[in-house]
């Protein structure tokens, strides 16, 4: 993060005991309602040495076929379709020789849960679901272009047509249907139909545990945090973000946890405190009830992964990984 952003915002919702190392900040701490909207016209993209993550919902869209892995698992990405994830899920860049050019989009959570857009697609992109566009070439570099370069301009109207623009091109992604590339859990789906008065309710308890996430966190003191009775916080929570405050805690730390894993070499013990689990009975628990196997066993499989090491990069050795404004990493 730029030296003058910081001067010029005291109101960073990240922890003062943030650690040194960017690897070391959990995705919980990444959200922050005064993210502005990112538009990047990569030519080329890059490969990148580790995982990284950041707290927006982005949007990719490569002229050329390129390869991620996420959270372990190889996801291609063909080209010229949209690609749509929260960014708060470990991700690296492995494969992008045959692409020339790659848009990448980041959208600030609050803005893009504020947006008139299918529950479905909401659904499966908070619980970790990377989606794709059906059609191709829903938009070209000529819009891409326009949009960094109005993005940059002092106009707030340019601004919001920007961000019209762009919700309206994952409105028509949602008519034209899309396909979920990575699987994950969805749970039962709920209208989100919410006012702008909820969702700054959602907002402020999003802010609240990002604010406190090394911390231990129950729903009643996150709504009490935010003024609200519990019962009321927890269905309004559920309600926009399609699961739970719980489900969403725990997934985020598993999320840290498979980073930590694949990309370090430090000990079980230090993973589970680091991700934010207290005791190493409830890491263990709680990783092999989301992923399916035990933390040992992930981290073999990640390293038995051909992309593991990519173009000479040793995520373990590499310095360029961790957590990031979505430009910069957060040092």
């Amino acid at each position: 993060m730029k030296e003058n952003q910081k001067n010029q915002d005291s109101t960073l919702t990240f922890a003062d005991n943030l650690p040194q190392e960017s690897e070391e900040i959990s995705p919980l701490a990444l959200y922050h309602t005064q993210y502005p909207v990112h538009v990047t016209l990569q030519q080329p993209p890059g490969v990148m040495e580790g995982y990284h993550w950041h707290g927006h919902m982005e949007i990719n869209i490569p002229f050329g076929d390129v390869e991620y892995i996420f959270n372990g698992k190889n996801i291609p990405i063909k080209a010229g379709h949209i690609a749509l994830f929260w960014a708060s899920v470990p991700h690296r860049l492995v494969d992008c020789q045959a692409c020339s050019a790659m848009a990448v989009l980041d959208i600030p959570v609050h803005l893009f849960l504020s947006w008139s857009l299918p529950n479905k697609l909401i659904n499966q992109i908070t619980h970790g679901m990377i989606l794709q566009s059906n059609q191709a070439d829903l938009v070209g570099r000529f819009e891409i272009e326009r949009w960094q370069k109005e993005l940059q301009l002092a106009d707030s109207n340019r601004q919001q047509l920007v961000y019209n623009e762009i919700q309206l091109m994952i409105k028509r992604m949602s008519f034209d249907g899309w396909q979920a590339l990575a699987s994950g859990a969805e749970y039962n789906k709920q209208e989100n139909n919410n006012s702008r008065h909820q969702l700054n309710y959602v907002s402020l308890m999003l802010n609240h545990i990002a604010t406190h996430y090394s911390q231990a966190l129950t729903a009643a003191d996150i709504a009490s945090a935010v003024g609200l009775n519990p019962n009321y916080a927890m269905g309004l929570f559920k309600k926009t973000m399609q699961l739970t405050i719980k489900q969403y805690i725990i997934m985020m730390r598993i999320n840290h946890a498979k980073a930590l894993l694949s990309d370090t070499d430090k000990s079980m013990l230090d993973i589970s405190l680091s991700s934010g689990f207290n005791a190493l009975s409830r890491f263990y628990d709680n990783f092999q009830k989301q992923v399916g196997t035990s933390p040992q066993n992930y981290r073999k499989f990640c390293r038995s992964n051909q992309h593991w090491h990519t173009q000479g990069f040793s995520p373990i050795k590499g310095k360029i990984k961790g957590a990031s404004d979505g430009l910069q990493l957060l040092l």
